[in-house]
């Protein structure tokens, strides 16, 4: 989708291009075909019975413009009704359609400071029941629709002996609380977007008050819940939601092929590269209205 925007302190108009298939340009970039329009909404504060979409963010720890770029492509191909919401620090080009919850980081345990951050936005009406939580090295690379984040998804079985420090202690944490309650062990760590309603969460807080000590509360909020599905598990190689950049300089011809099926994309901290910055601008060249 190709987006413009023009903006004062009273009128926003957006001008959207939409289309079905996404493919490489001469030039290299990713871009988008001509075949279909779609007028479906892009992310609006105004509509009512919107979805919001929390990103918690610690400007501390960025990598170059990966939130910039993970923004432009939640107002690219998000396909529902939605407002942005951060929760921690705030950036000088953020535009007003940005909500921000400010709160400085609480300990060195990333698990720990991100339940502090999700326990916000559980209190925040600024989040509504249902609402999204992402990160700002997570980019949507196709048109997504709810559903696709609605999907359950794993990683196979939490397994600590395959991590160090502080991550395998908190999974180390997760694993104990889950076989104290004889629930299941499967890995939702995903990396991806993933849905979840907030009288739920409280359910989970009072059920594992532990969880405030450090754990991966992803795996336990859905390790927790019954769904009607088993969930996806995914392989990068064959499934078609996600891409996962580890290396500094994979090779970007692949990339392409494999985006062609996916709808998420995401990177590692040792993936972030200038390489990965090029390519993120060629996706998503265009301001979003979250910009100044």
């Amino acid at each position: 989708m190709t987006t413009k925007k023009t903006a004062s302190k009273d009128v926003k108009e957006v001008e959207t291009v939409e289309t079905a298939e996404t493919q490489v340009n001469e030039s290299g970039a990713l871009q988008a075909s001509d075949a279909v329009a779609d007028e479906s909404p892009v992310l609006e504060k105004q509509i009512q019975d919107r979805t919001t979409v929390v990103i918690p963010y610690c400007k501390e720890f960025a990598q170059g413009k990966e939130l910039l770029f993970a923004l432009r492509s939640w107002y690219n191909n998000a396909r529902f009704p939605a407002n942005l919401v951060i929760i921690g620090d705030r950036e000088d080009w953020f535009y007003e359609e940005v909500t921000v919850i400010e709160h400085q980081r609480t300990s060195d345990n990333p698990q720990i400071d991100t339940m502090e951050k999700l326990k916000l936005a559980i209190e925040s009406p600024e989040v509504t029941e249902r609402f999204i939580w992402t990160n700002d090295d997570i980019y949507l690379v196709n048109r997504v629709s709810l559903a696709h984040i609605e999907i359950p998804k794993v990683l196979g079985e939490l397994n600590p002996e395959k991590f160090k420090g502080t991550y395998a202690e908190n999974m180390s944490r997760t694993v104990m609380l889950l076989d104290k309650f004889g629930l299941p062990k499967l890995n939702y760590g995903t990396h991806t977007p993933v849905l979840f309603e907030k009288f739920r969460l409280k359910d989970m807080l009072v059920h594992f008050p532990e969880a405030e000590s450090g754990v991966l509360f992803s795996s336990l909020y859905f390790n927790f819940q019954p769904f009607p599905a088993y969930p996806v598990v995914l392989d990068w190689e064959t499934d078609q939601f996600l891409l996962p950049i580890v290396s500094r300089n994979p090779n970007e011809q692949k990339a392409k092929e494999l985006l062609q099926k996916k709808v998420f994309l995401n990177n590692t901290v040792s993936g972030h590269s200038a390489w990965l910055e090029k390519f993120l601008e060629q996706m998503f060249p265009e301001p979003s209205i979250f910009e100044e």
